[in-house]
This record gives C-alpha cells, sequence and structure tokens, in this order.
C-alpha cells in the first residue's frame, strides 16, 4: 500500500496481525533517539511523557466529567423521525431513531456496509454538516456524504481538518521531555495549498531545520497511530469557562478561548474533538475515524516569520483510503506539498 520504505522498528514491532503496512526503519530511529524525536507510539499503549501524560491525565478527566454530566441532563429516552434520502442504490427511508443517542453512523448501520463504511460526514436538513458519530438531537433530512459525490469539497475539507487535527496530535508526541511544545493552531482547510498544516511553538528550538531522517520519522508516527488507533471522533460542545480549564497549560489555545467567548457569549459553545487521549478544538465536522487515511506523510518543516518565538509550521499530505492512488502521481503530490506555504501566519496579540 505505501510505497515509502521505513521501518520503525525501535518504536516497538508492527507485526502483520495489527496491521498490513511494513515499515521497513530500524537503524534511523537508533540515531534519532539521541536527537529531539522519540517514539512515544509502542505497538500496544502509548508511553507518554511524564509531564505532559499528566496534562493528558487532566484534560481527559474534565472531558470525561462534562460529557457524563451532560449525559445525565438527558432525563429519559425520546424518539425522532431521520428521513434519509439519496442513499444510492437504496431507496429513501424514515428511521425512528433516539434522540440524543442515535448518530448519522447508526441510521447508515440500517442500510448497509457499503453506505456504512463509504460516508464520511452527514447533511442535516440540507444545511448543517454533522459528524457520523455525532447524536442526532431533532427529527431531521439527512444526506450521507462521501468522497465521491458530485460535489466532495465539504466531505474534502473535513477529510484536511482532520489531518491537521492528527498531525498536531503526532507533534505533540514526538519530541523529547526536555523539549517543550505548544501546540498553536491551523489554518482554515484549503485544499488549492495542497497540504494541510499545524503550526506550533518550540520555544527551544531556534533554528531546528530537520533533516529527510526526522521527517521521515514523523510520518512513521502519523502511519504507526493510524494503524493503531481503533476508536472514533469524539465531539463535546461546552462552555467557553470548561475549555479554558481544559486548555489552561497552553496560552495559544487560552487566548483562542477567549477571543471565541467574546464572539459567543460565556453562554455559547465551544466544540472539542477528541481522539484516543488526544483533545482538541474545531468548528467541525472531522472523518469518522483515522481509518479513512490512506497514503500519509509528513512534507516539510519550516520555520514562520512571526513575532512568536519559534513557530514552526508542518506540514503534510493524505489522500483517502478509499481513493487508492499510484506511487506516482502520489509523490507529485508530495513534492507540491513540500514547498513550504507562508499564508496565514499567526502573530502575537500584543
Amino acid at each position: 500500500m505505501f510505497q515509502i520504505s521505513l521501518r520503525l522498528t525501535t518504536l516497538g514491532s508492527c507485526s502483520s496481525s495489527s496491521s498490513s503496512i511494513v515499515f521497513p526503519l530500524g537503524k534511523i530511529f537508533d540515531r534519532f533517539l539521541g536527537k529531539r524525536l522519540q517514539s512515544s507510539l509502542p505497538a500496544s499503549n502509548y508511553d507518554y511523557i511524564l509531564d505532559r501524560s499528566e496534562s493528558n491525565r487532566l484534560r481527559n478527566e474534565i472531558f470525561d466529567d462534562e460529557k457524563k454530566r451532560q449525559s445525565q441532563l438527558i432525563p429519559r429516552v425520546e424518539k425522532i423521525q431521520v428521513n434519509v434520502t439519496n442513499v444510492k442504490p437504496y431507496e429513501d427511508a424514515t428511521l425512528i431513531m433516539n434522540k440524543h443517542l442515535s448518530t448519522p453512523y447508526h441510521c447508515a448501520q440500517h442500510f448497509s456496509q457499503l453506505i456504512t463504511e463509504r460516508s464520511i460526514i452527514a447533511a442535516i436538513d440540507g444545511k448543517h454538516l454533522w459528524d457520523m458519530h455525532r447524536p442526532l438531537t431533532n427529527d431531521c433530512n439527512l444526506q450521507f456524504r462521501h468522497f465521491k459525490d458530485e460535489d466532495p469539497t465539504e466531505v474534502n475539507r473535513a477529510f484536511w481538518r482532520s489531518c491537521s487535527f492528527l498531525l498536531g496530535m503526532i507533534v505533540q508526541r514526538a519530541f523529547k521531555s526536555d523539549i517543550p511544545v505548544y501546540l498553536h493552531s491551523w489554518p482554515k482547510p484549503s485544499i488549492k495549498s495542497g497540504c494541510f498544516i499545524y503550526d506550533v511553538q518550540l520555544p527551544t528550538l531556534h533554528d531546528w531545520k530537520p533533516d529527510k531522517e526526522e521527517i521521515r520519522s514523523l510520518t512513521g508516527m502519523f502511519w504507526k497511530l493510524n494503524a493503531s488507533t481503533k476508536g472514533h471522533f469524539e465531539r463535546l460542545d461546552v462552555k467557553p469557562s470548561v475549555a479554558k480549564e481544559i486548555f489552561k497549560d497552553n496560552k495559544f489555545k487560552s487566548q483562542q478561548v477567549d477571543d471565541i467567548e467574546k464572539e459567543i457569549g460565556s453562554e455559547g459553545k465551544i466544540s472539542l474533538y477528541r481522539l484516543s487521549d488526544h483533545i482538541d478544538f474545531s468548528v467541525g465536522p472531522m472523518i469518522p475515524d483515522p481509518s479513512h487515511i490512506g497514503r500519509v506523510s509528513v512534507a516539510c518543516v519550516h520555520k514562520l516569520d512571526s513575532d512568536i518565538e519559534n513557530l514552526y509550521r508542518f506540514q503534510g499530505v493524505a489522500t483517502p483510503s478509499k481513493l487508492p492512488i499510484h506511487f506516482y502521481p502520489y509523490r507529485i503530490l508530495l513534492d507540491r506539498a513540500s514547498k513550504p506555504r507562508t499564508n496565514m501566519i499567526p502573530q502575537s496579540r500584543n
């Protein structure tokens, strides 16, 4: 499937039973462990750095507590009517589902495995885009969206957005404990840019220029994450006060929550997403889970001309698993994504 030869043997062996991907890389990581990057994705469990582990633990505790609190506000199970249309090759259907519990994914299961596996997002009442695993809240008309739609623009944006989320997840775990990592943000998905992006502050790395081996290792971690992550994206809409508590150890995220609160008010809602134990916020929607990502590469890392000290832009490229692509055209996409993008550079608020 993947033509780039890379073996993450020192990351924890990857057997054929857990993934069909073979990562031919060994000696590279023997050199890397003494440099900046380290593996945080062994074959069975994540081996987190202690301080980041504590931060993740606290974030997830808050997320779980809020999720539990919201679920307790649902007094009883109510039924809703979901009219599913344009489900080719099947006929339209009306489904009776559970309010606040049933999701578009559950609706898709009433049709076939084909519909379930190919659907990326849903459209509610022709105007609201919805995550496949996000519970439905009212009677509605529902359509499934996938990569082979006549107009897959919103599906592609969800794919690019999800890849940026995962790129931040990778970068957060890639560096050794003596190197601080502060996720900043990613620009709004732009298909024409040819790459997905995450901007990250590495305050102790003043002029880092990663070599090819370091880029390959980040790519290898991406592959490993996709192969080992079995869960789906969880969405939780919370008040700004909850988001502030979750991101209190990240000054950039905290500032962004403050900015959002000024627009929506203290009673408004901010959408959080969680995959495994990584939490970030986004308007969404996201793809259902990482299995929809096929070929993927970290293309380049470069320092941005920003008044935020040591802000680096990580760029990547990916293609959907349902749309196989030959190595040669993928190489063209990778070469294009490797060109540094210098648009929408974040600046400090001062």
